[in-house]
């Protein structure tokens, strides 16, 4: 097998620190469930979240989590949004 250490970097940018706070806050949980093999660092700066994703499980894993990460962001601005409303 092919040992590899990857990393990737999301930056969301948001209207203002609350709303990247809230997203922060609702990927916890999910971050809390990523395997051994993987670590996963948030900070909220200038309105933007910034996530970043270490890791040297497979491609397929990666790969489910940042669609995890990404589908979490989405429900959150879809309920920020029609709470908003």
């Amino acid at each position: 097998m092919i040992s590899h250490e990857s990393s990737f970097k999301i930056v969301i940018k948001c209207k203002n620190n609350e709303i990247a706070q809230i997203i922060a806050k609702s990927l916890e949980p999910e971050n809390q469930h990523v395997d051994n093999n993987t670590t996963i660092n948030m900070q909220v700066k200038d309105c933007k979240l910034i996530v970043q994703l270490e890791s040297s499980s497979s491609v397929s894993t990666i790969r489910n989590t940042i669609d995890d990460i990404i589908s979490t962001i989405n429900t959150v601005e879809s309920v920020y949004k029609s709470v908003k409303s």
